[in-house]
């Protein structure tokens, strides 16, 4: 039989215990809810952590990370160039304003080692992190959903694109916007340079020019001319110059083959227009939810659930109006340049979803006229840990799908066909005819042979966007010029075959991105069978940068 003492010390061993729980948990639930504060030591600890552990993870996945063409290629444009000058001038069709190629120049006149990619890219992407978790009003558990997402882990920081540089700058615009009567020309500049990112950025740079001018008309009601003109001049130059110099360099060319917007009507535009407005969930579908074997959210959204997701997250910022027509603006710009200049993949829609984060942050730190009612602000919380939430937890959810896959898989073959050309002494001096031309790219940030290509008749690392271009191309051809560089320089030629189907089948023809054409037929197919030995083959690669490699015989 238990003694009448035993319950009561069990009691005062497990009270403490309990109590410290409670306090431990109590303190953990604040933390994570709170938006928290550089004097709160605890929070700072902790943020620290969250950072140290994006970066550890975002450095292991770029160790792994095989560089794709779309990456090489503006650090081989920067190579090529002399002089700032040159770069302006090789970059005319590339449809990309100019930033990001001066920051890898800059890199390079440093020191020309190709590590110089990666590390300006986690740089970028890192200080924009850094700013999110110590300057935003979002509470830590909202921080940390949104950091281990897809879009800053792994689009815009492993992936060596110039979209990392849009996070960072409109963040920075965030905790600028806050004290913009005091530092108006900071945050003119910065709103210029975002114009300079990519086109898409140039969009969304618009949209907040436009919240500071109606911020300055309406909100804070400076409606004297005079008081509007020594206020807003100076910055509205800046950013009008940043604006105008993206438009001057990213306007396609008459000769562009990156896109067809020559051929825009004002029907076309109209239509485009509607269908943004319409259907928001066919502009950004890859931001919206979607069934995956992890699947955080394992239901995939009907069309009518993507649009409502959508413009809840929109509307939520009606709190503040000219944030709430910002977010519409940019839905609907986006949408229309998606349709009729160049479709968007997940790296150009994840700006829109940066954007509306940068707009929430600006609407919880700027309350200094906010007069709203029960329901506005209820939907604006609807917007926030609802809609925006969804968001983020399917940028998370994406992670297995991009990220993942790319530390287990190889993405490109590119890596392997250096290391095979650059330990192959028959192969480091030979010089590469590939076709495709474009994917080969990626090899000069792993190998340093000759490229030539074929359809331009020159020797080069990138190639013509433009209809300087062959565009019909026959493997006879492609023999033909190989043999002919192989008189002309005596070297081995490497022929590389990225067309799967040329083997498979005695003769075709296939049409393929840039309004290409490669054609073969039984003779030629035999010729070339004849002529060439198969010395490597690299076909385990996800993306399509797989190649057979064939030597001149």
């Amino acid at each position: 039989m238990p003694t009448a003492g035993k319950p009561e010390r069990r009691s005062s061993i497990e009270r403490p215990v309990l109590d410290s729980l409670r306090t431990l948990v109590a303190r953990v639930s604040a933390l994570a809810g709170s938006k928290g504060s550089l004097s709160d030591a605890r929070f700072v600890i902790v943020a620290a952590f969250l950072l140290a552990l994006w970066l550890a993870v975002v450095v292991i996945l770029a160790t792994r990370h095989e560089f794709w063409r779309d990456e090489v290629r503006a650090l081989s444009l920067v190579r090529a160039a002399s002089s700032p000058l040159d770069l302006i001038v090789l970059i005319r069709h590339e449809g990309h304003p100019v930033l990001w190629y001066v920051l890898l120049y800059m890199g390079h006149l440093l020191g020309d080692i190709p590590l110089a990619l990666p590390v300006t890219s986690i740089v970028i992407a890192f200080a924009a992190i850094a700013i999110f978790v110590f300057c935003s009003p979002f509470s830590l558990w909202w921080k940390s959903l949104f950091m281990f997402g897809c879009l800053p882990l792994y689009e815009y920081a492993v992936m060596a694109r110039n979209y990392g540089i849009s996070m960072l700058l409109l963040f920075v615009v965030a905790v600028l916007f806050r004290r913009r009567r005091k530092h108006a020309l900071a945050l003119a500049a910065v709103i210029a340079l975002l114009a300079n990112t990519n086109a898409h950025s140039l969009i969304l740079a618009c949209a907040i020019a436009l919240v500071w001018l109606w911020d300055t008309i309406v909100t804070q009601k400076m409606r004297s001319l005079r008081a509007c003109g020594r206020y807003l001049g100076p910055p509205l130059t800046i950013m009008t110059a940043g604006i105008l110099l993206s438009l001057a360099v990213t306007m396609p060319g008459e000769g562009t083959i990156l896109t067809h917007t020559s051929s825009l009507n004002a029907n076309g535009l109209a239509e485009a227009g509607i269908g943004a407005l319409l259907h928001p969930e066919r502009t950004f579908p890859s931001i919206l939810p979607e069934k995956t074997p992890r699947a955080l959210l394992p239901v995939a959204l009907p069309p009518l659930a993507g649009i409502f997701i959508v413009y809840l997250a929109v509307l939520g910022l009606l709190k503040r109006p000219e944030l709430c027509c910002a977010a519409l603006v940019a839905q609907i710009a986006l949408g229309v340049f998606f349709r009729v200049v160049y479709s968007g993949s997940y790296r150009h829609q994840g700006l829109f979803l940066i954007f509306l984060v940068v707009l929430y942050w600006i609407a919880l730190d700027s309350t200094e006229h906010e007069v709203v009612t029960k329901k506005v602000r209820r939907l604006f919380q609807a917007g926030l840990y609802g809609a925006m939430a969804v968001l983020i937890l399917a940028s998370l959810n994406l992670m297995p799908k991009t990220a993942w896959q790319d530390f287990r898989l190889q993405m490109s073959a590119s890596k392997a066909f250096g290391e095979f050309l650059n330990t192959s002494s028959a192969s480091r001096d030979a010089i590469i005819v590939a076709e495709p031309d474009y994917l080969v790219e990626s090899l000069p940030y792993y190998a340093g042979n000759l490229i030539y290509i074929p359809r331009e008749h020159r020797v080069g690392t990138t190639v013509s966007f433009t209809t300087d271009a062959v565009t019909h191309f026959s493997l006879g051809e492609l023999l033909a010029t190989a043999r002919d560089l192989k008189a002309q320089y005596n070297r081995p030629i490497l022929v590389v075959m990225g067309h799967r189907e040329v083997g498979r089948n005695r003769s075709g023809e296939l049409r393929f991105s840039y309004n290409k054409v490669f054609s073969w037929n039984a003779d030629e197919l035999a010729t070339f069978r004849r002529s060439t030995a198969l010395v490597a083959n690299f076909q385990t690669a996800v993306g399509d940068e797989n190649y057979r490699v064939y030597a001149i015989r």
